[in-house]
């Protein structure tokens, strides 16, 4: 069964790129078949990794196109057992397109149903809230929330998860909270270390143990479109994000 989880935060700089394509790595190198989808039209996540080839139809093509299936959009990348579906510029102009239909809410989960390749799809996601965000929703089994240590990243938190409440309520009652991870931590900084205890007291069952320090290696990997886990595989970053997939998978387990 493919299990669906939606990178979300309401805040920017909080590490959903980051998380997203370091996640991938760490599922695809367990044997595990993964796809991104990249629904943000910064296209963060498309840009800082490489594929087999140029792609030629993007996200906006499967949503936008009845005739376009996942397996039209989706491209290898150098990341063992993981592909993607790319982010698109013209994707914040399909906007309106997509408010005019009555059943906008649900494309991607109709394009999802013809999925047969994939044992984990993580979608990446805009801060706003938009019709793509909701696309997100409908579609997952799972939402996962990265934070940073700054205060203000507890602000995109709740409302990160007063729009899921909204959305389980409504739309999508099998939508979960997989967890609410620490993936750019300061453990130098009293303030930081304030912000977890405060999220941890808050939200003691959806903090997972695992924290991402701040590394300068996490973003050079990036820089060259490559993971932690292949740029410095012995770095304490890959060990951490290993660590990380694996509390996820073990969660996901459980919820089972």
């Amino acid at each position: 069964m493919t299990r669906i989880i939606t990178i979300s935060q309401r805040k920017g700089g909080c590490g959903k790129t980051t998380s997203t394509l370091n996640l991938a790595h760490v599922l695809g190198e367990k044997g595990l078949k993964v796809l991104i989808i990249d629904l943000d039209d910064q296209c963060n996540t498309t840009s800082s990794i490489a594929c087999e080839k140029e792609s030629i139809l993007t996200v906006d093509d499967l949503l936008l196109k009845e005739n376009i299936s996942l397996n039209d959009t989706a491209l290898k990348t150098n990341y063992h057992n993981v592909s993607i579906v790319p982010a698109s510029n013209k994707l914040s102009g399909a906007l309106k397109y997509l408010a005019d239909k009555e059943t906008s809410y649900f494309i991607l989960k109709e394009k999802l149903k013809t999925n047969k390749d994939y044992d984990y799809i993580l979608i990446d996601t805009s801060p706003s809230l938009s019709i793509f965000n909701m696309n997100a929703y409908c579609a997952s089994d799972y939402v996962f929330i990265p934070l940073t240590s700054k205060y203000f990243a507890l602000q995109g938190l709740n409302q990160t998860l007063e729009a899921v409440k909204r959305i389980k309520s409504k739309v999508n009652q099998a939508l979960q909270i997989l967890g609410i991870a620490f993936v750019i931590y300061d453990s130098r900084s009293n303030l930081s270390n304030e912000v977890v205890e405060k999220a941890s007291i808050q939200y003691p069952s959806y903090i997972f143990d695992t924290k991402i320090g701040v590394n300068i290696k996490i973003e050079e990997a990036q820089i060259n479109r490559m993971s932690i886990l292949s740029y410095a595989p012995d770095d304490r970053g890959s060990e951490q994000y290993r660590s990380l997939g694996n509390e996820i998978l073990e969660r996901i387990s459980k919820a089972v």
